[in-house]
């Protein structure tokens, strides 16, 4: 670490929808990740892989800012992702004001980091607006060539810099744009990413430096069907995609009648809000399709780092947004109205040549909330300094509420753990919004409450002292979140006003794959032992208290 004075610099990887492998994946499957994803095989050459490790919320925006901010929607607002029934412009849809909840960016800048932005954002709306409109400006055309006109406007008006970082090249790739397509959008936030290292190998600074470079697929899965093929794309993988041994979910007919009822109308209703995805051998190759082309993207950014002086000590995090159901649990597409391994459950790598020594393994709890002060710890930045000097500047600066995770990084995994449990939640109302008409013009419900999820996954000593991993999750009800408000209210979680709470149960050491609801209730017939849900429900109850923070509205508070 000769160079930036001894302290590290930060490259962090992310992809969309990308789950970790859940337990009924094939062995060609496990195979194909080794032989073709050559850039996160390159990541793990040399690094530690936390093995459970849990998005903070879904779906993209929530979670994005959460990684991002440190914090939970509770806090930093960001409750809502637009498409479905609502759109970017929808007044429902919450963003995070650069002046209230602090980034990464900010905390980086704050300790003396240069920091910059490339790919997919989604934590506001800071695209180029044609006038008279709501169409942003593009700067790919359907083909993924670049217009260089306007990535020189988007990285003129700097858009990202009030919420602590630069150099981000817009619009958002989301919507129904081809040109916004992650097939078409991932080859130029790797070039981007590639100039940017180019420029800081020529700039002679010692001043360390922190890069996001956040990629789309595979997110492209949503336009599985009637969107794919309009687009003029066909299903001709490869034949070491269509050769793969692609297992159906186990779940894939579950009646889901011993689960919260929100469940059932999000399965039944999905094909009225958007397009049927049909479980067929297409569907799950494309996925794996797509992973393997953000991986092309995400090796030539590695090689770039590695052919670099930056390459010793620059850190490497990788990590996605959050998972994808692909069919599980009777049917179930995307990530919403649930908390199953197959949406919560996500990759998460540490890679340095430095730090570590081959491959590293970690089955430690970790959350998308421990990212930023863990890397604030990796850093060398105090967080109380930091948040002192951003508080005269910002109106929510808090106690990050996650785990400063650095020292088990150092150790390789092998010390450090917190043992702490974590916590989920999600208040996204995809189905709720001024244009809930699907894509073929035709209107749908909102999905029946309780659909608003918390969750806590912990770790409890069975009557042998032998520890397991339970996920206890709370489906609630909160009316100030449902169609035609503005003012949503999380003072509504403890006593909601829509009806009874509905309640999952799992034991994952000797159920992974969550077919057995053992909360007690009429839907369940199968009841965990009275001691057990005690605890959980206390680990929640802390959980919550701990870490589902709420604005203040009044700076310095």
């Amino acid at each position: 670490m000769a160079a930036n004075n001894g302290r590290w610099n930060f490259l962090i990887i992310t992809t969309d929808e990308e789950r970790y492998p859940p337990a009924y994946e094939d062995e060609s499957v496990r195979q194909f990740r080794q032989d073709y994803l050559h850039g996160v095989a390159a990541l793990r050459e040399n690094s530690l892989e936390m093995h459970r490790h849990y998005t903070a919320s879904t779906a993209c925006s929530p979670s994005r800012t959460s990684i991002y901010t440190g914090q939970y929607p509770s806090l930093h607002g960001v409750t809502q992702t637009s498409g479905m029934a609502k759109q970017w412009y929808d007044p429902n849809m919450f963003y995070l004001d650069p002046n209230s909840v602090p980034t990464m960016g900010d905390y980086f800048r704050a300790g003396g980091y240069r920091t910059f932005y490339r790919g997919k954002w989604h934590l506001s709306h800071p695209d180029i607006i044609l006038p008279g409109s709501v169409n942003v400006m593009l700067s790919t055309n359907n083909d993924g060539t670049s217009i260089p006109r306007a990535e020189q406007l988007y990285e003129s008006a700097n858009k990202l810099n009030e919420y602590g970082f630069d150099g981000w090249i817009g619009p958002d790739p989301h919507g129904s744009d081809l040109a916004n397509a992650g097939v078409n959008r991932d080859p130029g936030f790797a070039n981007q990413v590639i100039r940017l290292l180019d420029t800081l190998e020529q700039d002679d600074s010692d001043q360390p430096w922190l890069t996001v470079a956040s990629f789309t697929n595979p997110h492209d899965i949503v336009f599985f069907g009637t969107p794919w093929l309009s687009f003029g794309y066909k299903y001709d993988f490869p034949d070491f995609i269509k050769n793969l041994n692609l297992l159906l979910p186990p779940t894939r007919c579950e009646d889901l009648s011993t689960k919260p009822r929100a469940q059932k109308d999000y399965v039944e209703k999905y094909g009225e809000m958007f397009f049927r995805n049909p479980t067929i051998p297409q569907y799950f190759q494309m996925y794996y399709y797509l992973q393997y082309v953000v991986d092309q993207e995400i090796l030539k950014v590695y090689q770039r780092l590695r052919n670099s002086r930056f390459f010793d000590n620059t850190i490497i995090v990788y990590t996605s947004d959050h998972g994808d159901m692909l069919g599980a649990h009777g049917g179930m597409h995307q990530k919403w109205y649930n908390a199953y391994e197959e949406s919560l459950h996500i990759p998460f790598i540490i890679s340095n040549p430095t730090l570590f020594s081959g491959q590293q393994h970690s089955h430690a709890l970790s959350s998308h909330v421990d990212i930023v002060p863990t890397l604030m710890g990796l850093a060398g930045i105090s967080q109380q300094e930091a948040a002192a000097a951003l508080t005269p500047s910002h109106s929510e600066v808090h106690p990050l509420v996650g785990a400063d995770l650095s020292e088990l990084v150092r150790s390789g995994g092998t010390s450090g753990s917190s043992d702490e449990a974590l916590y989920f939640m999600t208040d996204d109302e995809v189905s709720e919004g001024l244009t809930d008409v699907n894509p073929r013009g035709n209107p749908y419900s909102p999905i029946a409450e309780p659909s608003h999820v918390e969750t806590v996954i912990t770790r409890l000593a069975d009557e042998h002292g032998e520890k397991q991993l339970w996920k206890y999750s709370r489906y609630y009800s909160n009316p100030k979140f449902w169609g035609g408000t503005s003012s949503p209210d999380q003072s509504l979680i403890l006593q909601p006003e829509g009806g009874p709470a509905e309640f999952e149960l799992y034991n994952l050491s000797n159920d992974p794959f969550e077919t057995t609801n053992l909360a007690a209730g009429v839907c369940s017939p199968q009841a965990a032992p009275d001691a057990v849900l005690k605890a959980l429900q206390a680990v929640m109850m802390e959980q919550r208290a701990k870490k589902r923070l709420r604005p203040t509205g009044q700076p310095g508070n």
